[in-house]
């Protein structure tokens, strides 16, 4: 039976938004017509981000060159289009490397097996898919069933196996010296798994493109993505990254792929063999352009005096703007923006109407699985990345926010203690402040975007957020106060604190901590 093919250059396996309409582009087409494209879809944003970093971005820049200074970027940005002949030229010397299915498959080790000749279920690609005994009770599939994918399918979950995959003991290549029993130990999770990535979105792909390249003024002159470089074999090895292509198409894993035919015969993968690959020694700030940075106060030995932002569960991407926002370098500043945002400023493209995609994933017992995957999508101005009055405003709403949730979990706090209980730990329930953020999160993202459309209203933009906020902090006591219990209301005295607990007193406090956090006279 002749093998499979399935060359991405020319099959359509890229989701992307055109016209409105989702639909599927080859590499050729995502490119070439890129200022067509609304943009990549988003149902995956695992997916997304491994296809825009692994393939997409490196494509574009090996085939058209890193902008080398400020002036050829904003040619290009100016060019409105990415130029479609340089990347098909490019595109047509290198296409034997993209099939999937190849005598050098595309991403993946031609002939890789583990020293029993054990393959796995193609589930292990796939992070929302429990394997092996993280198998719930009640999940409609077992190891016996695993899901069929389509050579798309499997593509784009075998890049986003290389960003993500998790941590902890993996099988070893047959020709991989350091495999030990045939298995490896010691493996970090994927290079974005360490991360919180904030990737800035245009108005189209090409707009998106752009916006997520650096710009380096001396490349290395032997940085090229993986696969310019020769055969992978099963051996992997701990270094640095020789530059920024090298980075983006980074090998994390060795992969093989195991097509098959179905009875009308078309090719499918149900098995794949995975082992340990290569390990970043050090994530160098400079070469990184998604994740924004934290100071490390008191650094181990050997550790760096910084450490990539990782986002939060359960914590919309407005609440984590000041990392992003810190774009002005400051030896004592706790934290340092990424990159490309630090770039954008820079550039002072304040008139595009920016988007940032955040993106990064939980990880649970020892990084062996995957807990939780957190995105988000928010308008951010791009005037608030440099120093002024957006930026102040912005930052003054982050903090009121914070402040009016703690404010409303504290009153929480006192009702429950005028009853004659305690607090409930900050880690167990919904209380009422963090029901607000809830109420507060469409607020925010109107301002974000109305700043956006017009930075010049800050007065406006600042006076709007009172109002709102403060209705809704004391809308959302209102359920708080009504379920406490007659014994609040007689209040108790607590011996500790030397203080008196009543509901009517756990009010006035509320009102008068929204009107002091909120700057309203009372």
């Amino acid at each position: 039976m002749v093998s499979p093919s399935f060359n991405i250059v020319d099959e359509a396996w890229i989701p992307v938004i055109e016209g409105g309409r989702p639909r599927l582009l080859s590499l050729m087409d995502a490119l070439s017509r890129a200022h067509q494209v609304d943009g990549l879809a988003a149902a995956n944003p695992l997916e997304t981000i491994a296809v825009l970093r692994q393939v997409l971005l490196p494509v574009y820049l090996d085939a058209c060159g890193i902008p080398g200074s400020e002036g050829d970027w904003k040619q290009r940005w100016r060019a409105g289009h990415l130029p479609a002949e340089r990347i098909k030229e490019y595109l047509g010397e290198q296409q034997d490397r993209f099939d999937l299915f190849g005598s050098r498959p595309f991403g993946q080790v031609a002939g890789l097996r583990t020293a029993k000749d054990e393959d796995k279920p193609v589930s292990l690609l796939i992070a929302a898919t429990a394997t092996g005994n993280n198998v719930p009770l009640f999940t409609p599939r077992t190891e016996a069933n695993p899901p069929t994918l389509t050579p798309a399918e499997a593509a784009r979950a075998m890049l986003a196996t290389q960003c993500w995959d998790t941590a902890a003991i993996k099988s070893g290549a047959a020709d991989d010296p350091q495999a030990k029993a045939g298995k490896t130990t010691g493996n970090p999770t994927g290079p974005c798994g360490a991360l919180g990535l904030t990737v800035p979105i245009g108005r189209n792909l090409a707009e998106t493109l752009l916006l997520n390249s650096p710009i380096v003024r001396q490349p290395p002159p032997d940085d090229a993505p993986r696969w310019r470089h020769g055969a992978m074999a099963g051996a992997w090895e701990v270094r640095g990254p020789v530059g920024l292509l090298d980075l983006l198409t980074w090998q994390s894993r060795r992969v093989r792929l195991i097509p098959e035919r179905t009875a009308d015969g078309n090719a499918v993968v149900r098995r794949v063999v995975l082992t340990a690959g290569d390990r970043l020694q050090v994530l160098p700030q400079d070469v990184e352009p998604h994740t924004a940075w934290r100071r490390v106060d008191k650094p181990r030995a050997g550790q760096a005096p910084v450490a990539p932002v990782r986002h939060t569960v359960g914590r919309d991407a407005w609440r984590g703007l000041d990392p992003m926002l810190a774009t002005v370098p400051q030896e004592t500043a706790a934290y340092s923006s990424s990159l490309l945002l630090a770039q954008l400023a820079d550039l002072g493209m304040d008139e595009v109407p920016l988007q940032v995609l955040t993106v990064g994933v939980a990880y649970g017992n020892q990084s062996a699985v995957v807990e939780d995957v957190i995105a988000d999508l928010i308008p951010l101005p791009i005037v608030a990345l440099t120093p002024g009055g957006v930026r102040q405003v912005i930052e003054t709403v982050v903090r009121q926010a914070e402040e009016l949730r703690r404010a409303g979990n504290r009153l929480d706090d006192d009702l429950r203690r005028a009853s004659g209980g305690d607090p409930v730990p900050w880690d167990r329930g919904l209380r009422p402040g963090d029901a607000l953020m809830h109420d507060l999160n469409p607020v925010v993202r109107r301002l974000l975007a109305g700043l956006q459309r017009e930075p010049d209203r800050c007065d406006d933009a600042e006076d709007a957020w009172r109002e709102v906020a403060q209705a809704l902090a004391l809308k959302a006591a209102e359920p708080a106060l009504a379920a406490a219990p007659p014994t609040a209301f007689l209040g108790r005295e607590d011996d500790k604190q030397k203080k008196a607990y009543r509901a009517s007193l756990a009010e006035v406090w509320y009102r008068a901590s929204v009107r002091k956090i909120l700057g309203i006279e009372s």
